[in-house]
């Protein structure tokens, strides 16, 4: 920045360096006249004013003897050179001069970008409601850079090491290198009589010692990419009023290499005292009054971004001991270079002091010390904010699916909808997406299945949770529109396996049930028509004819979700019998109860006479590949085997089926408006309007209040409903299950309105998860039954309570 550049302390050939630049670059009139920038103790960098006409950047190599490797302004050059057409953001290279005889040394020459340079990483100079905002821009940078396909840029092949292209050896290659370093200067500073601290020899023995772990686990989950070599803070152009990085600098480090070593390399803040003398670090200060994120906030943000898992505490602790190596052994060479007399600015005599200070500290991270640890991010545990009796068992199957979440579904959501975009090129959109059921056999593996089907007798099966302890777990899974199929707990197969334990026979058990719990097959719901409205489910017209030994099926069904995908095996028709002896045979429907003229069948999906007419788009979303169908039953012949309990059994069935499903919906639309609140507030703190953060703004501010108010006044509501289920009964528990089922996608539908207000244009299109879920949760103010009928139920109770 402007305000970073002051007296030139070591002198250009100005006379020499217009000339060059006149005929190199562009004429310009007038005198050209130079400052030096304070940042940039390597390679000393100026700011050029050409005669007023036009500024730019001057960045060179220092002048005496050079320790080797060191100062490689060629490569900044060229790999800044090959990113700009990127999304990395980098300044322009103007020309590069490796002709000495022009100022002395080796330069190149760059646009300057006026913006902000942060050097201390508690952003004191900012309100700490904009802090936030600086480090998001930073791991967006950073995870953009570690995106970009390098082997596609002309030049770099060059700074790919033997077998770094293919991931090889890097991890031990840097702890080679940066030892050379330390012992390159070790020599110097024994000449000058300087004693150097044990902690950087221990350190490099201990990083010798695990590398090979570390670099097999990079390896197999990390490609090569190109990695900066200095990616912090103070490396980054800032917008001068916005959280928005403008350019990244500092490339000499540059190389082919492993993305951990960046990420550890910006994370260094994170374990540097927050009262060094030299520059305050982040251990030990209270982030989140500063409003600055966590280092597990930030290192699980940037994995989120390149779809990886969370890192084995072994790597990580690896990586973070390696970049204070790396730094410690710089500052050495610093140290060296002052002593020899080399050093870009007097601040280097201090090198030997802090060299130690970064040795000690990564040796204390190495051993696992406190002195390394970063400041833990506050942890309340959900379940110790509730006042319901939860189970031991729930705890801890809630604490391990939010484990399995983001290690295996947060980073694959790229995956999946890649995956998706690749079938439906392929013509294949309706086919299952491949590494789904690779999870789910994961899932299974880890006893993390079957959650919402209570200890159930009759098929020996069951997770044995109650209403009340799978309630969280549902929250969980309602994180993204695939996630419960990955537990086995998806609709509407959760309800149809209920269905099936409870009212089926053996035989059909054995037939429909045990695969359905397996995962080894879907399942449909087919109730709704669209000639009737199946809100009132006596409306049902589908008639289920008897003729001998067999139900004849004719009728039309619509929102049949499920039925698209090839996996669908099994429909449950919900219609009229009519033509047998039960009490919904014609001979007795005008004494039949009108809540018992309904029955249901099951239906295998390959039976003739059943046809998948097309498949039905929620608000232009098909919702492949599960989707929903409308579906024709012509002259559909099955067994009368095939009667699901008794004719006359398909509402009381119904109901039963619909009021675990509605606890289940609710909590996952919980889970959805959880993750658009966090959306919500993270593009507040990133995005300005009108000279300010959109958090600042008063109606953004009442958006997150009211959103974090209704969304705990639901999850609670929610919970109460389930323990009533568990403990009274779903009859006693109805007037609750009707106000969650109106309550909660009401809630869910307006934090997530919130969301898409703030993001703007971003919210309502393909860029973002808020507008596909807006859609899908609105259908769920009609689903299972719309607002109108839950609260004609929720007043008729009421009503029924009132005393004299």
């Amino acid at each position: 920045t402007l305000d970073e550049a002051g007296p030139v302390r070591h002198q250009l050939d100005l006379q020499s360096l217009s000339s060059y630049l006149r005929s190199h670059l562009k004429p310009f009139e007038g005198a050209l006249t130079a400052r030096q920038f304070s940042h940039g103790q390597s390679n000393p960098t100026y700011l050029l004013d050409c005669g007023g006409a036009f500024q730019c950047v001057l960045r060179k190599q220092p002048h005496g003897k050079l320790l080797s490797t060191a100062h490689a302004v060629d490569r900044e050059h060229c790999i800044m050179r090959a990113l700009k057409p990127t999304a990395v953001p980098v300044p322009e290279m103007l020309c590069y001069c490796a002709d000495a005889g022009v100022i002395g040394t080796p330069f190149f020459v760059m646009e300057f970008i006026h913006g902000r340079v942060f050097k201390d990483a508690t952003l004191e100079q900012l309100p700490p409601i904009e802090r936030f905002g600086v480090y998001h821009a930073m791991c967006d940078v950073l995870a953009r850079l570690h995106r970009v396909d390098w082997r596609s840029l002309a030049g770099l092949e060059q700074f790919a090491p033997d077998g770094a292209a293919e991931g090889g050896a890097y991890a031990a290659r840097q702890v080679r290198r940066w030892k050379r370093q330390v012992e390159g200067g070790r020599a110097v500073l024994a000449e000058a009589g300087v004693a150097e601290s044990g902690d950087i020899a221990a350190l490099a023995g201990w990083l010798e010692e695990h590398s090979a772990e570390a670099e097999a686990y990079a390896a197999a989950h990390f490609s090569p990419t190109i990695v900066h070599g200095d990616f912090k803070l103070d490396n980054l152009i800032f917008h001068p009023t916005e959280p928005r990085v403008l350019a990244l600098i500092d490339w000499e480090l540059a190389t082919i290499g492993c993305p951990l070593a960046d990420l550890a390399h910006c994370c260094q803040a994170y374990r540097w005292p927050r009262e060094h003398w030299f520059v305050p670090g982040l251990r030990g200060a209270s982030l989140l009054r500063l409003g600055i994120p966590h280092e597990s906030q930030f290192v699980r943000g940037y994995l989120e971004r390149v779809a990886q898992p969370p890192l084995p505490e072994l790597v990580w602790t690896f990586y973070c001991a390696l970049a204070y190596f790396r730094m410690a052994a710089i500052v050495h060479g610093v140290h060296a270079r002052a002593i020899m007399g080399n050093a870009s600015s007097a601040r280097a005599q201090l090198a030997g002091q802090i060299s130690n200070d970064l040795a000690s500290v990564g040796h204390q991270i190495a051993l696992g010390l406190a002195d390394g640890a970063a400041t833990a991010e506050p942890a309340l545990h959900l379940y110790d904010t509730l006042p319901f009796p939860f189970s031991a068992r729930g705890r801890e199957l809630f604490d391990r699916t939010r484990a399995f979440i983001t290690e295996h579904v947060l980073p694959n959501e790229g995956r999946w909808r890649e995956a998706l975009a690749a079938n439906t090129a392929a013509g294949r959109r309706w086919s299952p997406i491949s590494f789904v059921d690779e999870l789910k056999a994961k899932a299974r593996a880890a006893g993390l299945w079957n959650f919402f089907l209570p200890s159930c007798a009759e098929v020996g099966q069951g997770s044995g949770l109650s209403s009340l302890d799978y309630a969280p777990l549902a929250e969980l899974m309602g994180c993204n529109e695939w996630c419960a199929e990955v537990f086995n707990c998806a609709a509407p197969d959760t309800g149809n396996m209920e269905l099936l334990a409870h009212f089926g026979t053996r035989e059909q058990q054995q037939t429909w049930l045990q695969p359905l719990l397996r995962g080894e097959i879907r399942s449909c719901f087919a109730m709704t028509e669209p000639q009737s409205a199946c809100s009132d489910a006596t409306n049902v017209q589908t008639r289920i004819e008897r003729e001998g030994d067999e139900y004849v099926i004719n009728g039309r069904k619509v929102w049949t979700t499920g039925a698209g995908d090839p996996r669908c095996k099994l429909a449950i028709v919900m219609g009229r019998v009519v033509g047998g002896g039960g009490p919904s045979g014609e001979a007795d429907a005008a004494s039949a109860s009108v809540r018992r003229q309904q029955s249901m069948v099951l239906v295998p999906m390959d039976t003739a006479g059943v046809d998948v007419v097309r498949m039905l788009s929620v608000f232009g979303y098909d919702d492949a590949p599960h989707g929903h169908a409308e579906v024709a039953f012509r002259n559909v012949r099955v067994p009368v085997a095939n009667l699901l309990h008794e004719e006359g059994g398909g509402f009381a069935m119904a109901q039963a089926r619909l009021g675990p499903g509605r606890i289940h919906h609710c909590m996952r639309s919980i889970g959805v408006a959880e993750r658009a609140l966090a959306a919500l507030c993270a593009r507040a703190k990133t995005r300005r309007a009108f000279g300010q953060l959109l958090a600042r703004h008063g109606a953004t501010e009442q958006a997150i209040a009211w959103s974090r108010v209704e969304l705990e006044q639901v999850r609670l509501l929610t919970l109460k409903a389930a323990y009533m289920m568990d403990t009274l009964g779903n009859r006693a528990a109805m007037q609750e299950i009707a106000m969650i089922k109106v309550a909660a996608p009401r809630m869910a539908l307006a934090v997530l309105d919130r969301a898409i207000q703030v993001h703007g244009g971003a919210g309502v299109c393909q860029d973002h998860v808020l507008a596909h879920a807006w859609a899908s949760l609105r259908t769920l103010r009609l689903a299972d039954g719309p607002d109108e009928v839950h609260c004609r139920t929720i007043a008729r109770w009421e009503l029924m309570k009132s005393k004299l």
